[in-house]
C-alpha cells in the first residue's frame, strides 16, 4: 500500500515543506498557524508508522531480518521511546475504533493516543472487563474527551487510573471475585537505567505484598545511634534504601529455586584483556551481571560475599576458549559465551531465554567450546536449524549470521545483535 509511493511523496512533501519554511511570514498568526499544522502533519505521520509497525509484527517482517520490532524501527531512524509507543500504538488501533478514528486523521498527537492506549489497558486489566465491554468503551470516551479537552497525556493516564479505582469502588458488594488491591495478578515492576549508571524504578503490588515489603523496610530503617550516642545522621529516605539493599542481599542468601542450590548472593564478572602490553590499572574492569561496570572498591567490598568470575578476553573482546569434551554448554563455558554474545545473537532475546548453539554441530563433531557456540533463543534456534538461516564464527572470534537467500539474495554475513551498534572496522568480517 505504501513502499515506495510512500517515500517518494515524503520525499517531495519534505522538499515543499523547506521551501515553506523559509516564506513564513513573521505575524503571529502565520507561525501559530504554520505551528498547527506541522503538528497535525506529525499526527498522521506517526499514525501511519504506527500502522506500518502493526503489519511488520503481523506479517512477520522484523523475525525474518534478524530483528526485533523495535530494533527495525530504531534503525530507521526513530528514537527508542518514540518506537514503543508507536508498537502500542499500533496494536491498539483497529481493535479501538474510536481511537483508529481519532489517530488517523490527526485529531490528537501519537503521545495523547498512547496515553489512551495505555490507559484502556489499565482499565482493563484492573477490572478483568475485556476491551469492547460496555465499561471499556464509556472509558474510552472518557479519556478521548479529556485528551481533547487540551488535558496532557500524563494527566489522561490519571484519569484512567481514578476510572479503574471508580469502578472497583462501586462493584457489587456480593461479589467474591478478589479485590482489585489483594490481587497479586495485577502486580507490576518496571525500571531503567539512568544515565549516571543507576537503577530507576517504580513497582504496583498488592496489600498483601505491599505490607511484608513495608514492614521488613520499616523494621530495618529504624534509626541506628552512632557509638557515641547521637543520633543517626542518615535522613530517612537514605535508612529506608539501606534497608531495602540489606532485604535483597538477606533474600537472595535464602532464595533457592526447586530442586537446584541458591544462587549467590551476588557476582562480579571481571573482564581481564589478555595481551597487552601495556596494561594500565583502568584497562581490567569489574562488572556486575546488570549493572555494568563498578570502581575497584566497590568490586572489593562486594567480592567480600560475593561470587566472582573472572574472563580473560583478546582485543577484539572475544572470551579466552576454554575446551569442554560434553554436549551440553555448561559451567564456565555457558558463561563465556553469555559474557560475550549477552543476548540472543540473532532477536537479541534475553540471555536467560536461550540455548548454546553448536556453530559446528556435535554430530559432526563439533566441539563444546566457547568459540563453536552461540546464544539463540528457541524461535531463533529453530529458524537456525530449519529455516536457512546460517552461523559462522568470524576471525573477530564472534558469531555472525548468515540470512537465507530468500531475506538477502547476496547471504551477506549480520553481525551479532549485541555488536549492530558498533562501527566495525572494514577488516574484520566473518569468515
Amino acid at each position: 500500500m505504501f513502499g515506495g509511493t510512500l517515500t517518494e511523496f515524503a520525499t517531495s512533501l519534505v522538499d515543499d515543506i523547506a521551501t515553506r519554511e523559509t516564506v513564513v511570514a513573521d505575524v503571529d498568526e502565520d507561525i501559530v498557524d504554520a505551528i498547527r499544522g506541522a503538528l497535525l502533519l506529525r499526527s498522521v505521520v506517526d499514525d501511519a508508522l504506527a500502522r506500518l509497525a502493526a503489519q511488520a509484527a503481523r506479517v512477520g517482517t522484523a523475525k525474518r531480518s534478524g530483528m526485533s520490532e523495535r530494533e527495525v524501527l530504531c534503525r530507521n531512524g526513530a528514537a527508542p521511546a518514540a518506537a514503543s509507543r508507536y508498537i502500542r500504538v499500533g496494536r491498539a488501533i483497529g481493535v479501538v475504533e474510536g481511537l483508529t478514528r481519532l489517530s488517523r486523521d490527526g485529531s490528537l498527537s501519537s503521545e495523547h493516543v498512547d496515553a489512551i492506549v495505555r490507559g484502556i489497558d489499565h482499565v482493563a486489566r484492573r477490572t478483568g472487563e475485556p476491551i469492547g465491554s460496555d465499561l471499556i468503551d464509556r472509558v474510552e470516551r472518557s479519556l478521548t474527551a479529556t485528551a481533547t479537552a487540551g488535558a496532557s497525556p500524563a494527566e489522561v493516564l490519571s484519569r484512567a487510573r481514578a476510572a479503574a479505582i471508580e469502578h472497583t469502588a462501586t462493584a457489587d458488594p456480593e461479589d467474591e471475585s478478589i479485590p482489585v488491591a489483594e490481587n497479586p495478578v495485577l502486580n507490576d515492576m518496571g525500571y531503567t537505567r539512568t544515565a549516571d549508571g543507576r537503577l530507576r524504578g517504580e513497582f504496583d503490588l498488592d496489600a498483601v505484598t505491599a505490607e511484608r515489603l513495608v514492614s521488613a523496610i520499616d523494621a530495618g530503617s529504624k534509626p541506628r545511634p552512632e557509638p557515641d550516642g547521637s543520633d543517626d545522621p542518615r535522613p530517612a529516605a537514605l535508612r529506608r534504601a539501606d534497608a531495602f539493599a540489606q532485604l535483597i542481599e538477606c533474600g537472595t542468601r535464602n532464595f533457592a529455586v526447586e530442586s537446584a542450590p541458591a544462587p549467590p548472593r551476588s557476582e562480579l564478572i571481571l573482564t581481564m584483556p589478555v595481551g597487552v602490553a601495556d596494561l594500565d590499572s583502568e584497562s581490567t574492569a569489574a562488572r556486575l551481571q546488570w549493572m555494568g561496570p563498578i570502581s575497584d572498591f566497590a568490586a572489593k567490598l562486594a567480592s567480600c560475599d560475593a561470587a566472582v568470575t573472572g574472563i580473560g578476553h583478546d582485543l577484539d573482546g572475544a572470551p579466552l576458549d576454554i575446551s569442554a569434551t560434553r554436549r551440553l554448554f555448561t559451567g564456565a563455558v555457558r558463561k563465556q559465551i553469555e559474557w560475550r554474545d549477552q543476548s540472543c545473537v540473532k532477536c537479541g532475546a534475553p540471555a536467560s531465554w536461550t540455548d548454546c548453539h553448536h556453530i559446528v554441530h556435535f554430530a559432526d563433531g563439533g566441539p563444546t567450546t566457547v568459540d563453536n557456540g552461540c546464544l539463540l533463543c528457541r524461535s531463533c534456534h529453530t529458524a537456525v536449524h530449519h529455516s536457512g538461516w546460517d552461523v559462522v564464527m568470524g576471525h573477530d572470534r564472534h558469531p555472525w549470521l548468515i540470512p537465507p537467500a530468500s531475506i538477502d539474495p547476496f547471504r551477506r554475513p549480520l553481525p551479532a545483535y549485541n555488536r549492530r551498534t558498533l562501527q566495525l572496522d572494514d577488516r574484520l568480517t566473518a569468515a
